[in-house]
Order: C-alpha cells, then structure tokens, then sequence
C-alpha cells in the first residue's frame, strides 16, 4: 500500500507555486508545466515587447533578460524563435517566463506547443532533455561556501574516488561536460523503467554538482568520487513517499556507500524512515536535510544518519529546523552550483544543497578512510565540524560547520584500531572500473521494486527482511 495523499495536477500546482521561495535565487522551472504567456497582436495599443512584458509580469523592465535567457532558440508555433531582447514578438509566440512571474494572461500548464526545448544557446545537455527548459540563470553573490570550507585542502589525501554516492532527488543532467564520466544512468522510481540522468527540475543536477563537479567555480567537494541519480520526481513538485523508500533501497542494492537525500524526502515518513534504517543497517551513511516546523522531527540522532541544516555566511538558517533535529551545518543559502540545460553557474539556496555539500565530505571520509564503518564515518564528521562560538552541540547548529580538512586529516583517539587514511593512488581507476561492474545489470531492479511498492504492503514486517527478499547484488546500470 503506498503511502502518502494522491492528488491532482491542479492540486499539485497549486502547493507548488505557493511553495516556492521568496528568497533571491531563481528557482527551478518544470518541463511540462511551465509559467508561459501567450504574445497578442498588441497591448494597450502598442506591439508587445520583452521589457513591457517584464514590467507587466515581473514589475522589472531588466527582467527582460531573464526571459530572452528561457526562450532564445526555442522554436515557436509559426516555426521562428526569439533570438534578442529588442526582437519584436509575433503573436501567438508562447514565452517561457520566470518563476516569479504573476498577473492576468500568466498560465501555469502544459506548454501548448513545445519542439525544439532544449538546452541554452551554446549550451549542453544529455539525451534526452531536449524537453526540459532550463531557469534563468542567477549568479550567486559570492563564494563564501568555498570559501568557507576549502575542499582542495582535503584533495592532497583523497579526491573521493572508489566511493558511489546514490542522489535521492530529481535527477541528474548528466550531459554537462563538469561531470565528465562519473554520473551513472541510474533509475527512474516514478516509472521503474526509466533512467536517472535527466532532470528537469535542475535541484538533482545542483546537488550533484556540489558533490563531483569538476570545475573550478562550481566544483564539487569530491570531485572524483561516481554519483548515482535517482529520480523521485519529474516535474511536480512532491515526490510519492514510497518512491523515495524504493529510491533508497535502490542505492543500497547497488552498493553507494553514501546517499544524499534532496528536498523531497522527509523523515518524518514511516516509509522513509523504514528505507533509511535498512539503508544504516548495511553500513551506508545517509545524509538528510533537519525537518522543519515545530512538530516531531523525525528521525533521532542515530549512528549513520546526518541531519543536515543550511545556512548563510552569517550562519542564518536557510529554514525553520526543528530544535534538536540537526546534526550538523552547511552551506545552503546563495551556493554557486551548476543549473541543467548548460545554464552554467548559478546561485542555489536550499537545505538540499547543504546535504550535498555534507554527502561530499562524507565520500572523501570513506574514500580516505575505508575501514571506517558507518557510525565512525558519521562521529568524524560531527566531531571534526567547526563549532564556532558555541562550546557545546547547541539545537539549531548541532555540532556546528563541517569541515573537509578535518574530517579526512584529524587522528581522532577513538579510532586508533582503524587503518591509517589512504591516499588515492594508481588503484583509482580500478575503484572505479569495479563500481561501474557493480551498478551494470539494468534498470530492471529499480522496475521490480517499484512495481513491488504499488502492489504490496511497505515496511509491514522487518524492513531488513523485504529488502533481503528483493534487492540480491547490484543492479542498476551504469552509462
């Protein structure tokens, strides 16, 4: 029996827009499901333009750069496209618009009419993504995560590499050339056939490249550690709580010795919670964002599980944690990071990004640190976080800002049986070659689970137990 509401599209709109951010920082657009205003003969008497339509929609004529960005190259139905700001606009044209944008004559729907969405102009994207239109892009204030954290200090003992990290999120733009070879075809759970190296969202993409990017402005914390996308969601804005179980079931059965969990799992789901103690079972660390609000909040503190809140360079919540549900923090609000479609650097805040910045450090701990199990990998990373001016673990920073160096440098007394920390060495490549024999039977795994979710009871007797029934080895495909 699956678990969670069944709502309609509308519905499901609906919780969207209201869902949406306030805070500065484009949010992801949906593929099918866009904001889109239909160009008419004229407006007030006049042809219409990009800057009377920003002003009218956006309360901003610069914003008319934003929605060129959404729309440049994109063939419309009298088969030209929009290639600059000053273009006048042929009735009938359908432009994509900002997430923010409001007033009468805006949709929310199904794009009528959609050939040739794609990535940017000049862009990249993987096979596949011809469908998804990419945010406009917002580059971030600063660098201050970086900054902050100083990953390269870390890179001397080890890149991350050997180590699978399962991304339970929207996906993963795998065609992005900053990810080179490391992002597996991993599995779609909303259809259980399908792959999970497109994202449509771009909040999978983000996370991942926070993880593995191998660029120099929006690299990722482990940059030669393989990631495996899991897509819990296509365009709507909630995941099925029972997509998310089989999602993390997924990663275990594939061997990630990590798994990130995005925005849309919670904790406080019985299904969740069920897969995520399967997962701690197996020795897998499982990062997750703190839950918010006021209510229970989930998952105690328990060996293996870090409970991850983001926060701003002045150590500014990125949301509302509930006190004492946080383990750890890290960077979530105004993250550079990559956007999907070859948008480039953009600027992301969210408790998600946070967990991916955390699910990088713990891959270079169990990269660095292989005989490390998961309840020593989860206490090196607490007790190595940078506490700032509290003396103590407080409820709303827990033990405080993660620390790379630390994490993979620091001799820590209660691990003097455990082997010395190893350096990535001429053995990477065979790490890696092992991995993608690991992850390469097919997606077929992930269908049977998925189809085992909507047809049987969840977590109804010993979660171990349904696992052991279903998973075997490795089975999901590596591209």
């Amino acid at each position: 029996m699956r678990h969670g509401i069944r709502v309609t599209i509308a519905s499901l709109l609906t919780v969207w827009l209201v869902a949406l951010p306030s805070a500065a920082g484009a949010a992801p657009e949906q593929a099918d499901y866009v904001k889109y205003y239909e160009v008419a003969g004229s407006y007030q008497g006049r042809p219409e333009s990009l800057p009377e339509i920003a002003i009218r929609f956006l309360d901003d004529a610069d914003r008319a750069g934003d929605i060129l960005a959404l729309n440049a190259g994109r063939t419309q139905p009298d088969g030209q496209a929009l290639t600059d700001a000053g273009q006048r606009l042929n009735p009938g044209w359908l432009l994509v618009l900002p997430w923010d944008a409001y007033g009468d004559g805006v949709r929310v729907e199904l794009l009528p009419f959609a050939p040739g969405n794609g990535a940017a102009p000049g862009g990249k994207s993987a096979p596949g993504q011809e469908n998804c239109v990419a945010a406009a892009s917002t580059a971030p204030k600063s660098d201050w995560a970086r900054q902050e954290l100083a990953p390269a200090q870390a890179w001397e003992k080890t890149r991350g590499a050997g180590v699978l990290v399962g991304l339970v999120d929207s996906g993963v733009d795998a065609g992005l050339a900053q990810f080179g070879d490391r992002i597996a075809v991993g599995v779609d759970t909303t259809n259980g056939t399908g792959r999970g190296n497109l994202d449509c969202l771009g909040t999978g993409t983000g996370m991942a490249g926070l993880i593995t990017a191998d660029d120099p402005d929006t690299g990722g914390i482990a940059p030669a550690a393989q990631v495996l996308p899991i897509r819990v969601v296509t365009t709507g804005p909630t995941a099925d709580a029972a997509n998310v179980a089989t999602g993390i079931e997924v990663a275990v059965s594939a061997g990630a010795k990590v798994i990130a969990l995005g925005s849309y799992a919670d904790l406080r789901s019985p299904a969740v919670a069920g897969a995520v103690r399967v997962a701690l079972e197996h020795d897998v660390v499982v990062v997750a964002g703190a839950v918010t609000g006021t209510d229970d909040g989930g998952l105690p503190s328990i060996p293996g599980l870090l409970r991850v809140a983001g926060v701003g360079p002045d150590r500014q919540p990125a949301a509302d944690y509930t006190p004492g549900a946080v383990d750890v923090i890290a960077p979530g609000i105004d993250v550079a990071t990559l956007g999907i479609g070859g948008s480039g650097r953009r600027a992301g805040s969210g408790t998600q990004y946070a967990v991916a910045i955390t699910a990088g450090v713990v891959a270079l701990v169990r990269a660095g640190l292989p005989n490390l199990d998961a309840e020593q990998v989860t206490n090196r990373v607490r007790s190595t976080a940078n506490p700032g001016s509290q003396s103590n673990p407080t409820d709303a920073q827990g033990w405080g800002m993660i620390n790379p160096r630390a994490a993979v440098l620091v001799s820590l007394s209660e691990e003097s049986e455990a082997v010395a920390p190893v350096a990535d060495d001429g053995l990477s490549s065979i790490r890696q070659a092992l991995i993608a024999v690991i992850i390469v039977v097919g997606v077929a795994a992930a269908g049977l689970l998925a189809w085992r979710v909507r047809n049987d009871s969840r977590f109804d007797g010993d979660a171990t137990q349904q696992l052991e029934q279903t998973a075997g080895p490795a089975q999901v495909i590596d591209g």
